[in-house]
């Protein structure tokens, strides 16, 4: 008996220590995660003059010239803001709807020709034309430049490990005789999706959502490729297009002397941070209210069916 309590005691003192290193090392993680967020906020106040020596979590001279000229563009911005939501919200429930409704058939064992759609789905994740030819279909074929289209159609609309993932949420944790009782009931295949598969399906749905809406929320190459309207620039085109044309009138030489004063007094570094800034607050509200879904959709979804 005191063997046995002393192993115990042992195991108890060897899954202590693993809880303390375990603790460590996330510690670590969210300090590698925290810390550059908490510098970039501190160089978005900081004064261009006390950037040249380098980037200092307390600013040696505070200031707000960043946002106040960011404010100054502040139409412009709020427009590009609302383009980008309307885009985020728009190709998310999309890619939802799409990559539910192909992982559905993938995972049912009586849909014969599911194999041979599996291949033609993990070959699309390993090859592709290339952006020669993508954007040739695209803008040719499709004419998607210079319209709305062209933010949610290329590159993010449905991906093929999502589907891998809402296939093996399927497979692992909707039993098949749940889809049995409802083909007694006379549900059609439509509503057993509807009514059976999608609702059961929260954790993983959370999750795939979050990852469509991330990318098409950073999603910035898009608008570089196939959008030359101004007009429709999302947040991150407009911030792109902000930061190369702040950077061209620093490193361009110009004889007015007015301009080489503007020249000075515009934030730069500052400014690519406050940019930053501005992009990354949608995502830090959401992520909190998200994130047990995500994990537990993450961790199921991942289990191979």
């Amino acid at each position: 008996m005191k063997k046995k309590n002393n192993n115990k005691i042992k195991l108890m003192k060897g899954e202590r220590g693993f809880h303390y290193m375990a603790l460590v090392i996330m510690i670590l993680m969210m300090l590698f995660c925290v810390i550059p967020l908490i510098l970039m906020f501190s160089v978005s106040l900081s004064s261009e003059n006390s950037l040249v020596h380098g980037y200092r979590f307390i600013p040696d001279e505070w200031s707000l010239n960043a946002y106040q000229y960011l404010w100054a563009k502040r139409v412009t911005i709020a427009r590009a803001y609302g383009l980008t939501i309307l885009v985020t919200v728009v190709g998310t429930v999309a890619s939802l709807i799409m990559t539910s409704m192909f992982a559905y058939p993938l995972s049912r064992k009586d849909f014969k020709p599911r194999n041979v759609f599996a291949f033609i789905l993990f070959f699309t994740m390993l090859f592709n034309g290339g952006m020669t030819a993508s954007y040739m279909v695209w803008t040719r074929l499709f004419h998607i430049k210079d319209t709305i289209w062209a933010y949610l159609l290329p590159g993010g609309l449905m991906g093929g490990m999502n589907v891998m993932l809402v296939r093996n949420y399927f497979n692992a944790n909707i039993p098949y005789s749940i889809i049995e009782a409802g083909r007694l009931d006379g549900a059609r295949d439509w509503t057993i999706y509807s009514k059976i598969m999608v609702p059961l399906s929260k954790p993983i749905m959370t999750t795939i959502g979050l990852f469509a809406a991330l990318g098409y929320w950073n999603n910035w190459t898009n608008g570089l490729y196939y959008i030359g309207n101004p007009k429709l620039y999302t947040i991150q085109v407009y911030l792109k297009k902000l930061m190369d044309s702040i950077q061209f009138l620093k490193t361009t030489d110009l004889s007015n002397e007015a301009v080489m004063l503007a020249q000075r007094n515009l934030p730069t570094e500052s400014a690519r941070m406050a940019v930053a800034i501005i992009a990354l607050i949608p995502v830090l509200a959401i992520y909190p209210f998200i994130q047990k879904e995500l994990i537990k959709g993450m961790v199921i979804g991942g289990v191979k069916g």
